[in-house]
């Protein structure tokens, strides 16, 4: 009996955490979060809402007849959509009707740019950033293995490119740069206007510029004209999926990648409902920057309300990326199912991020990130409200972690005791 007290003296610490986590169970006060927060989509960077003038145009034009590459009286009615549709980006963009060409998707559009190039040139040499889109790293990175040379450009803590890195690597032998507009994982926007004027004084006039502006194309001002190529999408600003856009300034410079009929760089038929409602798209599309400023820091400064958070955002945007200590990201994702966020890009799956592995080299940032990506149609009060939640969902994690660690070691004292107490036979 003396040693059972003995051990059941020992067991209290275990009994009373184990009774606190139970207690922890119970709902608690710790903030209010309003009740209305039902499916609250925060995943803007992925795809935004089809508008409802763009899904209008699309039901119409999607319900005629006929192929634009016929001859007949219904292929020359979809032609004419066509004409009428890049016309209408074409004026929005500034540029001629015959630099754009249709695609299927804002990664087609990359593989087309970069591709395109490689393969005018074969062997030649390519430079890109490490926090590029997967769509266009990973061209880079096929290439590099197939012979091309290739020079990744390092970024600071929030992205930014190494502009001197940039001004050194270019060669004669460089046919190639593209550096991404906006990154769609920790909403850094590059000084493009800066890249493209580093390209055009290297002295080497064979260079490309391409840039990925999938995500500034529609939010933020744009000038097209800085840039040989430019991959932009509709579904990032209203128009339903499958369709999307390569800029180019001059066709004769870029190789084919596909062959068919039709279009010498991206042959077969084409979507003409989507290419009509991705011009309505770009017509009706607005955003208002004062907007998703506010909420930007209205979000960041309840995010930092919460301790050990890693803020990855540098300047106000529609992205707000956060890494958190001491939690796990598949934990949070389950707790916080009442609203639809990211890790990082669409694209990314379940594989490591190579825009954390640039930001952070040496692995001090928390693994568990966040990506928050909102439009200006999005309330205050909801990001308010997923921060709050945020903060309740990461304490309670956080405290059954603790308890867990701390009954892991209590047992782990219970069994050496119950070892020496064996080897004293009492």
């Amino acid at each position: 009996m003396k040693c059972l007290s003995l051990l059941s003296l020992f067991m209290l610490p275990s009994l009373l955490a184990v009774s606190a986590h139970i207690r922890d169970k119970s709902p608690k006060k710790l903030d209010k979060v309003s009740d209305d927060q039902t499916s609250i989509y925060l995943d803007y960077a992925a795809s935004a809402h089809i508008s409802d003038e763009s899904l209008k145009k699309f039901d119409e034009i999607s319900k005629l007849d006929g192929n634009s590459s016929g001859f007949n009286s219904h292929a020359k009615k979809l032609k004419e959509i066509e004409d009428e549709s890049t016309r209408i980006i074409a004026k929005k963009i500034g540029c001629s009707t015959d630099q754009i060409l249709f695609t299927n998707s804002a990664t087609m559009s990359n593989n087309i740019a970069v591709l395109g190039v490689a393969y005018r040139y074969p062997g030649c040499h390519l430079i890109t950033s490490k926090i590029e889109h997967k769509s266009v790293l990973n061209v880079f990175k096929y290439l590099e293995k197939s012979g091309y040379r290739v020079t990744y450009i390092d970024v600071d803590r929030y992205g930014n490119l190494n502009l001197d890195q940039l001004k050194k690597s270019i060669r004669p032998e460089t046919r190639l740069v593209s550096i991404q507009s906006f990154n769609s994982e920790i909403g850094t926007r590059q000084d493009v206007a800066a890249i493209a004027k580093i390209v055009k004084e290297s002295g080497n006039e064979n260079i490309l510029f391409h840039s990925d502006i999938s995500q500034a194309f529609g939010k933020y001002p744009t000038d097209f004209s800085i840039f040989d190529m430019a991959t932009f999408s509709g579904y990032k600003i209203g128009s339903p999926k499958g369709i999307a856009a390569l800029y180019i300034k001059d066709r004769q410079k870029i190789s084919p990648i596909f062959f068919g009929s039709g279009d010498k760089l991206f042959p077969g038929s084409k979507p003409t409902a989507l290419i009509a409602a991705f011009a309505k798209a770009v017509e009706v599309y607005k955003l208002d920057s004062n907007i998703i400023e506010k909420n930007f820091l209205s979000l960041k400064r309840e995010i930092e309300k919460i301790e050990d958070v890693y803020v990855n955002s540098e300047k106000p945007s529609h992205v707000f990326s956060v890494s958190i200590k001491g939690v796990l990201l598949k934990d949070l994702v389950d707790r916080m199912e009442k609203f639809s966020f990211s890790s990082g890009c669409s694209c990314l799956g379940q594989g490591e991020s190579n825009v954390k592995e640039a930001i952070d080299p040496e692995g001090k940032i928390p693994s568990a990130t966040l990506r928050i990506s909102f439009s200006d149609k999005v309330p205050e009060k909801n990001l308010i409200d997923f921060a709050k939640s945020l903060k309740i969902e990461v304490e309670k994690l956080r405290k059954e972690k603790s308890v867990s660690d701390n009954c892991e070691k209590q047992e782990g004292d219970q069994n050496d005791l119950s070892k020496a107490l064996a080897n004293l036979k009492l």
